[in-house]
């Protein structure tokens, strides 16, 4: 950049490009070295964006030193595609499905357009202005919209936000075109009527590589914390999480002066599953046991794995006979859908306690849950006890 006094500034565009291909390969090499990993295919789209990025520019550059027509196509179909592996990986992401076609759609109209309108370096800036600022705007609010359901509210607000620099910056040199033709006849031309959209661009380049390590570093955040808190084999919390998040629900439910019950659960003669058929079994009863829990979810707030073959539900807002009724259509959901080989049905005891004014922890609950747990094995099992007194 070249600071005239008493004049506006002059941006060299040759070293403006050179700088933003240094960038695209600095930040494509950073990303897969900090991933480390191939089974993430989002990280893998968006880098292959960024050498999309990197060709643009490189051909960019050809194409002012040469003229040919097709580097010229070639430009308009890497910029567009740049982008479109952008919004592959962001679907890839938030776990959307969208059909392949639609991110191949921009790049083939950019560059056809290019060769019919004109294959001359100012008619592809023009085209791909006009490509990118539907690609931005189609982005924004795909992030706004559904950003918040894979990464952190802030991390979607930043992607938001760089979508937006980069939407200004194209639009402001597609403006361009009808405001000041004679000034952006050569789109590689050191006026602001270029540079400034093009320092915008670069500028969005940069906040939107930002934001998808901030991605990164959520998703790394969210495994860690699967890690942690999630019992490997069903899938549901484990005792950790249970006591964590149980804790917080608990008294929030004794705040608000709301019903909160307990379900602990124990698959009836687990042990003997185990010694006849093997633990292989025990894991297979364990696992399936949980999938028909997680069918019915939506009706515990949470669901835990607390032990061999304990697990236990919270209902808060649910009193002691809400969560009996629970109870006995998961009975029936198991009992019909978890067999062992010998065609004998899966089925387990229940103690149920509803939190009451005696109750100062969730582990009061707990235990008079336990209490009734074991009343159901002594009762014959295959049934469900209430906790009638508080502890």
């Amino acid at each position: 950049m070249e600071l005239l006094m008493g004049e506006t500034f002059v941006l060299d565009m040759g070293t403006l490009i050179i700088a933003r291909i240094i960038t695209f390969v600095m930040f494509a090499a950073g990303i897969t070295i900090m991933t480390l990993r191939r089974s993430r295919p989002e990280t893998v789209l968006f880098c292959w964006g960024l050498l999309c990025g990197i060709c643009a520019w490189v051909t960019a550059m050809f194409s002012r030193a040469t003229g040919n027509d097709w580097v010229i196509i070639a430009y308009a179909g890497f910029v567009s595609a740049n982008v479109s592996f952008q919004w592959a990986a962001l679907s890839t992401l938030t776990e959307r499905r969208v059909k392949r076609v639609w991110f191949f759609i921009p790049p083939a109209v950019s560059m056809v357009l290019v060769a019919i309108i004109g294959r001359d370096i100012s008619t592809a800036a023009f085209v791909t202005s006009a490509v990118l600022c539907v690609q931005y705007a189609v982005l924004a609010w795909f992030i706004v919209t559904l950003g918040p359901t894979a990464v952190q509210t802030r991390t979607s607000i930043l992607m938001a936000l760089a979508y937006a620099v980069a939407f200004v910056a194209a639009a402001g040199r597609f403006a361009g075109e009808f405001l000041w033709p004679d000034l952006i006849a050569n789109p590689m031309a050191p006026v602001p009527a270029v540079t400034l959209p093009f320092l915008g661009a670069y500028i969005g380049t940069i906040l939107i590589t930002l934001s998808w390590v901030a991605a990164l570093k959520d998703r790394a955040e969210d495994a860690l914390a699967n890690l942690a808190f999630r019992d490997e084999l069903t899938g549901l919390a484990n005792r950790r999480r249970f006591y964590a998040l149980g804790e917080r629900l608990f008294a929030s439910a004794q705040r608000d002066g709301r019903n909160f019950s307990l379900i602990l659960l124990d698959i009836d003669h687990f042990k003997s599953v185990n010694d006849r058929f093997g633990h292989e079994e025990g894991d297979r009863v364990l696992a399936s046991v949980a999938r028909n829990v997680q069918k019915l979810a939506p009706e515990a707030e949470l669901s835990a794995r607390v032990g061999g073959e304990e697990f236990c539900l919270v209902f808060p807002g649910t009193d002691a006979v809400g969560a009996q009724r629970y109870s006995e259509r998961l009975r029936d959901l198991v009992a019909s859908s978890v067999t062992l080989p010998n065609g004998e049905a899966v089925r387990f005891s229940a103690g149920i306690a509803q939190a009451s004014d005696e109750d100062a922890v969730l582990a009061d609950v707990y235990r008079r849950a336990d209490k009734a747990l074991y009343a159901a094995k002594a009762d014959g099992r295959d049934c469900a006890v209430i906790s009638r007194v508080a502890a």
